[in-house]
């Protein structure tokens, strides 16, 4: 691996200045959504329980930013090359660990929408299970999270293996390419089909032709919800994948600059919230009580013309 050089191009204030406003903004908006979720009683759907699991992922991963914030604030001649090789490897496995768990839980929201819009009776069912699904979110992740740790970690206690707070799975072919592929463009494809589905469905929504529900209101839930998913993951899973073939000090930095943006989803997550209970709410309600009301009306028309079987 090349070292980066001792002139860094980006000072190591600015990643101080960086993870610090994001632990601040972060700890208060991740505390205050979960309070709402957890004790507003009005708050009750399968999406609120995948909402409730991302804001307590995005406070864990708030959690861990003070030993990135330390490793940044001292030098290496002032600790301990045991501890930082401890730092560094704990604050980047606690990183990927939550922020794969955010990707996977916008994945189930942009999901669990998509049936409650596209199919709000036949889904209802399955959707009821959202508590289940993110329990094996949770499995999931922690799994393939300890997996990685230990392919990839070097099981000694050198610091220049996890050069610059540098996760060292991103030299590992392996564990790269599982979380490019199954950690972000798997996600990202069922994030945009299901959002391309759901305007597909507005177009012949009953409700939307009525004006009952605004379009663009839903077009800009949608809009929001991919510009902070593509904002936030893909710079750093474009570095992950460039480090597939190359690996210099520019890189180097480039990745840690993207880490930095992958971890301000943190503070960007309650905009998802705000625009899907808003949005989602009436959308939801207004084709249940359609389909409902056409379920019964077709029930109404076959004991009307049902055929009386004499005895």
């Amino acid at each position: 691996m090349t070292n980066n050089s001792s002139y860094p191009l980006v000072k190591p204030i600015l990643y101080l200045s960086g993870y610090t406003i994001i632990s601040f903004l972060g700890l208060i908006v991740n505390i205050i959504a979960i309070w709402l979720f957890f004790f507003v009683k009005k708050l009750r759907s399968p999406t609120i329980v995948y909402m409730k699991n991302l804001a307590i992922t995005d406070l864990l991963l708030v959690c861990t930013l003070p030993l990135k914030i330390y490793s940044y604030a001292v030098s290496a001649s002032n600790i301990s090359p045991k501890a930082l090789f401890w730092m560094c490897n704990v604050t980047g496995s606690f990183l990927l660990l939550n922020m794969y768990g955010s990707i996977f839980l916008l994945t189930c929201i942009s999901f669990d929408r998509y049936l409650a819009v596209c199919f709000p009776i036949r889904s209802r069912h399955f959707r009821q299970r959202a508590s289940w699904i993110c329990a094996a979110v949770w499995f999931l992740n922690i799994i393939s999270g300890s997996a990685h740790y230990i392919v990839a970690v070097p099981k000694n206690d050198s610091y220049s293996s996890c050069t610059d707070n540098q996760h060292p799975y991103v030299t590992q072919r392996g564990p790269a390419i599982g979380a490019i592929g199954f950690g972000f463009l798997v996600p990202l494809a069922v994030i945009v089909i299901s959002s391309v589905s759901m305007l597909r469905s507005m177009k012949q929504s009953q409700v939307v032709q009525e004006g009952i529900v605004n379009k663009v209101k839903v077009i800009r839930m949608l809009g929001t919800n991919i510009t902070i998913f593509l904002l936030c993951f893909l710079p750093y899973h474009m570095i992950l994948f460039l480090y597939q073939f190359e690996n210099n000090s520019t890189l180097g930095e480039a990745y840690n600059v993207t880490l930095l943006i992958a971890c301000f989803n943190t503070v960007l997550d309650p905009f998802t919230y705000y625009f899907t209970t808003e949005t989602i709410k009436n959308v939801v309600k207004e084709e249940f009580k359609a389909g409902k009301k056409f379920l019964e009306l077709s029930d109404q028309s076959y004991e009307k013309n049902r055929p009386i079987i004499s005895s």
